[in-house]
């Protein structure tokens, strides 16, 4: 009797210790691994932050008459921005990246990988690690130095999202299978944050070395996830690319959007009542314009779904459809 082999029999079950075929496409971008990587070529970046601690061209709040006008509070809302963005990079690489590229390094991925391939997972796991530590150094600091507090934080939207999308889906899709696509869009939406603060000569220099550490990592990373996807995507049932289609949409608002219930948090710390709160956060996040600037922050990432073939699915060209990404 044949058993019945299912995607989540192949997400869960290591492979046989032998290599698969040589799959075409593939040319590893960790040749010169060793000599460029932030955990073996690099140390933790030493210094005090007397800059400023994040761009404000990347955060529209503080663009805000209301918070522009008071330079204190102004510094106060940045500075929670960036806290938050170094918690937020280390929860995700420790609670989903890491265990998703284990599976893949090991040999429990829905499609076939090669030797190359799984030693390159395994050089993404060490990366990730390593973008923990120093995230985390750096927030411990941030924190101290602002004067910030901890509970303000709350759970990422990011993680919020996933754990509903989980529940929704329980039964119906495997749970490896949509973490493992969670984390292939995380891996390759290179955001404003990796490309514009390195470079943006008003924000604190630590700050700026720190998040151009993680940058170079994750291009690197980037290349290695935009390649796997497609595969990914080919392995999968016509019934799971169409369930798993319709999620694309909602993992890249989560990522890309705005978390705008800690933003909430912040303006109520800095001092403002609940309606004013509100009534800010409606100014500055029109719908229409935020599904723009998602969009916009999303380009190669919307490729790779093209390219995929994603979108051929009616359904899931619907869905993007309805959050104006394409």
């Amino acid at each position: 009797m044949t058993a019945k082999i299912t995607t989540e029999t192949l997400v869960q079950q290591p492979s046989l210790n032998c290599d698969p075929p040589s799959i075409e496409g593939y040319v590893s971008p960790f040749a010169n691994w060793s000599q460029e990587s932030w955990i073996r070529s690099r140390s933790l970046r030493q210094g005090e932050i007397t800059g400023l601690p994040f761009s404000p061209e990347l955060m529209p709040l503080a663009a805000h008459s209301a918070i522009a006008s008071d330079q204190d509070m102004w510094l106060k809302v940045l500075a929670y921005k960036l806290f938050s963005y170094l918690r937020f990079t280390t929860l995700l690489e420790l609670n989903h990246v890491n265990p998703i590229t284990a599976d893949i390094a090991s040999g429990r991925a829905p499609c076939k990988v090669t030797t190359q391939e799984r030693q390159d997972a395994f050089r993404i796991y060490c990366d990730e690690a390593g973008h923990g530590l120093f995230t985390e150094e750096l927030a411990l600091q941030v924190q101290k130095t602002f004067d910030l507090h901890h509970s303000m934080l709350g759970r990422p939207r990011m993680e919020l999202e996933l754990e509903a999308i989980l529940e929704q889906n329980k039964g119906q899709l495997s749970e490896k299978l949509i973490q493992l696509f969670f984390v292939s869009i995380s891996e390759t939406l290179i955001t404003k944050y990796l490309t514009v603060l390195p470079h943006d000569t008003k924000v604190d220099s630590l700050v700026r070395a720190v998040v151009k550490d993680h940058a170079d990592d994750e291009a690197k990373h980037h290349l290695f996830y935009r390649h796997l996807f497609g595969r990914i995507w080919n392995s999968i049932t016509c019934y799971e690319k169409e369930e798993m289609g319709k999620i694309l949409p909602r993992f890249v608002n989560a990522f890309l959007g705005p978390d705008q219930e800690f933003e909430y948090r912040i303006l109520r710390q800095v001092g403002f009542n609940q309606a004013d709160a509100r009534g800010i956060l409606e100014e500055v996040y029109v719908p229409s314009e935020v599904a723009k600037s998602v969009k916009k922050a999303a380009v190669p990432t919307l490729k790779m779904f093209k390219d995929a073939n994603v979108f051929e699915i009616k359904a899931v060209e619907q869905s993007f459809e309805d959050y104006e990404y394409i």
